[in-house]
């Protein structure tokens, strides 16, 4: 069974932690009007609890591509796309069927879920663990 570079989470973490903040900073305005709030920047017990979201998520990932024995940046891809698709995506959609959550805001959460994931798959699958002879 392979083993989890536990470097590579905690930068998967910690890069897709700037990812997000970038991209919201980039549709920050577009979130605030789906949402009819002013725009504001997060408290700093909002960056670590999502810090702390985020490492989870990876290690779990970690944790996932290591049980399949999945070895290839394109296999790690394929799987971090079915992750994305068949879990983040669609719980996501079950709040726009049931709790009237505007399709904008769907669209805007579900593309940050597709960009993490693929950069925590990247990094996981190019950031091996060092293997013993």
């Amino acid at each position: 069974m392979n083993r989890i570079n536990y470097w590579a989470v905690g930068a998967a973490a910690v890069v897709t932690l700037v990812a997000s903040a970038v991209y919201y900073m980039v549709f920050g305005g577009v979130w605030a009007s789906l949402r009819g709030v002013p725009t504001a920047a997060p408290q700093p017990w909002e960056l670590a609890g999502q810090l702390g979201r985020n490492l989870i998520e990876v290690l779990v990932m970690a944790v996932l591509l290591s049980r399949f024995q999945i070895r290839t940046r394109r296999e790690a891809v394929g799987f971090g796309l079915l992750v994305w698709l068949g879990f983040q995506a669609m719980m996501i959609a079950g709040s726009v069927l049931h709790e009237s959550y505007p399709v904008g805001l769907y669209v805007l959460h579900v593309g940050d879920a597709l960009m993490t994931t693929l950069l925590v798959v990247f990094i996981l699958s190019t950031w091996r663990p060092a293997t013993s002879s």
